[in-house]
């Protein structure tokens, strides 16, 4: 087995150092992360966005990477979520390749939109599904409790639905 040689190789003479996330940085992505988990969004997408969210300047692909030491994958699938939601875009800066990302001038309309996507869908869903169970509890012998447990679900389902319409503005039209 021959030593190393000492040459580096063109890819690893030009990998950037990044700075680890700086305490006020990393709690701000811990509040995004358990934000998130309430709607069931992936932690990596909350530690982008919360990078994206405390950045002056629009950040790239490989900073996102390295301050937050994620896989590529990790990042790409982040962004491709945060974009498709409407809660990040994608910047060209004078003099670079790269494409930079920062986030939307709203929070507030980016978690409407992001209510609308990922909250509303589910309990839509769940009306029929609820109705459904409440039929086959009720012909198949379910105690007459298991019934009104049943159907609070059910009631809180609809009274989720109504609030929703309600606090949430409508989307615009395009």
């Amino acid at each position: 087995m021959k030593p190393p040689s000492g040459k580096v190789s063109k890819k690893s003479a030009t990998k950037v150092a990044h700075s680890p996330l700086a305490p006020h940085e990393r709690e701000l992505a811990e509040y995004f992360v358990q934000m998130a988990s309430i709607l069931g969004i992936q932690r990596s997408v909350a530690e982008i966005y919360a990078l994206l969210y405390l950045s002056a300047k629009p950040i790239d692909f490989d900073t996102i990477q390295g301050r937050l030491m994620m896989s590529k994958g990790s990042v790409s699938q982040g962004l491709r979520f945060l974009r498709s939601q409407g809660m990040i875009l994608s910047t060209k800066l004078a003099g670079s390749r790269r494409e930079h990302w920062r986030p939307t001038p709203s929070l507030a309309v980016s978690l409407v939109n992001l209510l609308r996507s990922q909250f509303l869908p589910s309990l839509e869903k769940s009306k029929p599904l609820l109705q459904a169970v409440l039929q086959a509890s009720r012909s198949s012998g379910v105690s007459s409790e298991v019934i009104e447990r049943i159907t609070r679900l059910q009631q809180w389902n609809s009274r989720a639905l109504e609030l929703s319409e309600l606090l949430l503005p409508p989307p615009k039209a395009d």
